[in-house]
């Protein structure tokens, strides 16, 4: 017999699961005939309280819940580390859940963060998510939100992360600067306003260095298993292309391997600058010139921002942009005049 959750309540009488669960916890912020109403359906249905859940709300009424698409080896690993970090520092238990990429998945969390008493939500979004308005409502109505790595084109939110579109200038300048002028940049989904950042910032430094197209020189990788396509199709568009720019470790690890398949040396016959949260291009050879981006400052940060506006101590809300170095390695080849 299928468990009636309070989502199921709030499909019946049209309201969200938060307030089917404030009302059945007797909030007075909501009305006696909405909790009237909550109590009458759930009766109805045959709701019986998730007790699990309710073990975890008495223990997490300061605590952090951290929501992501994906693990994978490159940046979160380290960003995780960060937010532990910050978040045992000043006292506060971190729950961490998954979205695997699904918008409808990251609203379901973040109601379930309303349900477990979250002090504080630390959110990474989906590659499906272009509307922000739950977000919006949520840090407006329930608790702040302070987005991380994944952030946002909506001011309202505050992000922390690089500046992604100067990341991508300063590796274009610094190919240039190298003699390289044949220079492809390979770029994750779409979809995603980190990915339209770096974009951007490519395209606009080709173009103010001369480039009369520069959108030709880009390629976008919206799935990893892509790769080897897309790949195919830049070694016919540009066989004279002598440098790449990738936007992240996971894109430079694939690239670099599709690199080596064809026969290609490092930095002999093409160059290669990414950016990186600083592991990924030493565990490369030749080691990876990159534009350090690190993934434990990011978590670090974001959690100290969000515990200061959970305690009041801070109620900035604007985001914050984290500084990006150029690393030099041996992956970039300087080119004769």
């Amino acid at each position: 017999m299928k468990r009636i959750t309070l989502k199921d309540i709030a499909g019946r009488l049209d309201v969200s699961p938060a307030t089917v669960s404030r009302a059945l916890a007797g909030n007075s912020l909501i009305s006696e005939a909405t909790r009237q109403r909550v109590a009458e359906t759930a009766a109805e249905l045959g709701y019986q309280p998730n007790l699990t859940a309710r073990a975890l709300r008495r223990k997490s009424g300061s605590a952090l819940v951290l929501i992501l698409p994906e693990i994978n080896g490159f940046f979160v690993p380290e960003m995780i580390f960060g937010i532990n970090a910050a978040a045992r520092k000043f006292g506060f238990p971190v729950m961490m859940f998954l979205t695997d990429n699904q918008f409808s998945r990251e609203k379901e969390l973040l109601e379930y963060a309303v349900q477990l008493g979250a002090a504080g939500v630390l959110l990474s979004i989906s590659e499906e998510t272009s509307d922000y308005e739950h977000i919006t409502r949520f840090s407006r109505d329930l608790a702040p939100v302070v987005l991380i790595d994944k952030t946002a084109d909506a001011p309202e939110l505050p992000g922390v992360t690089i500046n992604g579109a100067q990341a991508a200038r300063d590796a274009v300048d610094y190919l240039w600067r190298c003699g390289h002028r044949n220079i492809a940049g390979f770029f994750g989904n779409p979809q995603l306003t980190i990915s339209r950042r770096r974009k951007s910032g490519f395209c606009e430094a080709l173009g103010e260095a001369g480039m009369s197209r520069p959108e030709r020189c880009c390629f976008e990788v919206s799935q990893i298993l892509e790769l080897p396509g897309v790949f195919s199709r830049f070694r016919e568009n540009m066989p004279e292309c002598t440098a790449i720019f990738t936007m992240s470790d996971e894109l430079l690890v694939h690239t670099y391997h599709e690199l080596l398949r064809k026969g290609l040396r490092i930095p002999e016959d093409i160059s290669i600058i990414t950016v990186s949260d600083g592991f990924a291009p030493y565990y490369l050879f030749p080691n990876i010139t990159h534009i350090h981006h690190s993934g434990f400052e990011a978590g670090y940060h974001a959690t100290q921002k969000l515990i200061g506006m959970v305690t009041g101590e801070n109620r900035e809300t604007a985001g914050l942009t984290l500084p990006a170095k150029l690393c030099e390695l041996d992956s970039v080849r300087t080119l004769s005049p």
